[in-house]
């Protein structure tokens, strides 16, 4: 028997995980919890609708356009833009609790011009607009202005009223109130951020620092960083295994998408997402530590990460990754014996050439560390795919939906991202024939902006260019790795992405830490290869 777990908009009461007792109790207690999570799926209304919001919703919701300033310009309403993600599960709830509340809706509809956006599919409006964390919203008048933003869950009647008031508040999970120090833009620096926030008896970089108070979304590229440091070694297998506590899924594998320790209701404090570009950094984090300590903790998790990844996110006959599975407390609150008859969080199935590339790459760290031939076989399977349906004559294309076609041109870090998988495959496979790098390293240098002084976000955009230091931070990492020549020929000027990698208050260590990583660098590698 197959059970459907509730719908995610509903609210749940998980069963809490518990040891197999021995003897016949064993079965009544099995026989129990079924019981249990099949009256939870009868509570519910439906299962998960085949469609994303807004499918029911109460709110003309519009598609993001340039014609839409224009409106409202002459309409004197301002634009109310959300960003939501069906995976999430504070998404789902602001949603039910909130946006469709009838005050809400009212106030949205008379006096807004609501836009409804996909996080993933237009992560370069998310990134432009200052996006940290979902649910997020942004108010922009006619000119573009920010006129508010705010992440998170906000109850009806606040929102109702910040609407109704239309004031100003800008607000990113508090961390937006942080002094304006300079950014930082050294290793140094970097460093000694790290050490004021890293809280020895928690095992986790969670304390305060002059810079500001970390966001509880993990930082795998951070702590790849600091796995080279030597004096990080001692703390470094603490923290990996704090990490491992709050965010590996002992039963299925891979890792959730975030843990609040402050959060006051335990069955609230993991967000239970899977997001193909976390679960990769996490693969190439811990491969580089099984390479770094040896430790069969571990080389278990990483060979539990690839069966997360094949198993949920790969597409054999395709030869492409999806891009994440849904959050559902109520079924990640079981153990083994009751999952397997319960209907497991669906995927979405859309293909992204960024995340995929991150993809691509782990598994190349990993074929490294563990001396697979196999994952290296993987990895071109990939790249392969990745290569027949999303590049184009310009670069890559950005996603692939379920039911197709590829759709936006012209974003760096869909070109970044299977670089570094095609430079890592290269050097695996001792491959001397870097065509394909050279091929994509010139779509990159189309992305100059002489006016930013350096490689824009986006080209084809409907917005004033920007350079986003995470996807900067990436391209300084690949540069490192490759020989002057390589680069020269390109036309691509190392000086101009360095200058953008700076960490401002308020940002997260993960958005510059590929690029301190590579500051530390004292020249670039001669070759290609797989190893840092």
């Amino acid at each position: 028997m197959r059970l459907r777990r509730r719908p995610a908009t509903a609210r749940r009461t998980a069963v809490a995980p518990v040891a197999f007792p021995h003897t016949a109790a064993a079965g009544l207690w099995l026989l129990l919890t079924l019981l249990l999570a099949s009256l939870a799926t009868a509570a519910g209304q439906a299962a998960l609708p085949d469609h994303d919001y807004p499918r029911s919703s109460q709110i003309g919701w519009h598609s993001f356009a340039p014609a839409l300033f224009t409106r409202a310009r002459a309409e004197n309403r301002p634009l109310f833009l959300y960003f939501h993600g069906q995976w999430c599960t504070w998404c789902r709830d602001f949603q039910d609790d909130s946006l469709e509340h009838p005050t809400v809706v009212e106030v949205l509809e008379r006096d807004y011009i609501p836009v409804l956006i996909d996080l993933d599919r237009r992560r370069d409006l998310f990134t432009r607009y200052g996006g940290r964390g979902l649910p997020f919203v942004v108010i922009l008048d006619a000119n573009e202005d920010v006129r508010g933003r705010f992440t998170g869950h906000v109850g009806p009647s606040d929102l109702a009223q910040v609407l109704a008031e239309r004031r100003r508040q800008i607000s990113v999970t508090g961390r937006e109130l942080t002094p304006d120090d300079e950014p930082i833009d050294t290793v140094e620096g970097f460093l000694a951020m790290l050490g004021e926030v890293y809280d020895p008896a928690a095992d986790r970089l969670s304390g305060s620092a002059m810079f500001g108070t970390l966001s509880k979304r993990p930082q795998p590229w951070t702590y790849s960083f600091l796995l080279r440091q030597d004096a990080w070694r001692s703390r470094m297998p603490g923290l990996l295994d704090r990490l491992v506590a709050d965010l590996a899924d002992p039963e299925d594998g891979g890792f959730f998408f975030f843990y609040d320790p402050d959060q006051t209701d335990p069955d609230r404090a993991r967000e239970t997402s899977k997001r193909l570009e976390q679960n990769a950094a996490f693969l190439w984090l811990f491969s580089d530590a099984y390479a770094e300590f040896g430790l069969e903790r571990h080389r278990t998790l990483v060979r539990r990460s690839l069966n997360y990844l094949k198993n949920h996110l790969w597409d054999t006959e395709e030869r492409r990754f999806y891009t994440s599975q849904y959050s559902d407390n109520f079924y990640y609150a079981q153990p083994r014996a009751v999952r397997d008859n319960l209907a497991p969080p669906p995927v979405d199935r859309t293909t992204y050439a960024d995340a995929s590339g991150q993809a691509i790459a782990a598994l190349l760290r990993a074929a490294n560390a563990l001396d697979d031939p196999a994952l290296v076989s993987w990895a071109g399977e990939a790249l392969d795919g990745l290569d027949e349906r999303l590049r184009s004559r310009a670069g890559y294309l950005h996603a692939l939906p379920e039911d197709g076609p590829a759709e936006l041109e012209g974003y760096l870090p869909a070109q970044v991202w299977p670089g570094i998988a095609w430079h890592l495959y290269r050097g695996t496979t001792a491959d001397r024939d870097n065509a394909r790098e050279r091929e994509i390293l010139a779509a990159i240098a189309a992305f100059h902006d002489p006016g930013l002084g350096g490689y824009r976000e986006r080209i084809g955009s409907e917005l004033e260019p920007w350079v986003e230091v995470r996807t900067q931070a990436a391209l300084a990492w690949w540069l490192a790795r490759l020989p002057d020549t390589v680069i020269t020929a390109a036309g691509i000027d190392p000086d101009r992405v360095h200058a953008h990698l700076r960490l401002v208050p308020g940002a997260d260590p993960d958005d510059a830490a590929l690029g301190f990583w590579a500051l530390e660098r004292a020249s670039p590698a001669p070759a290609a290869t797989p190893a840092d």
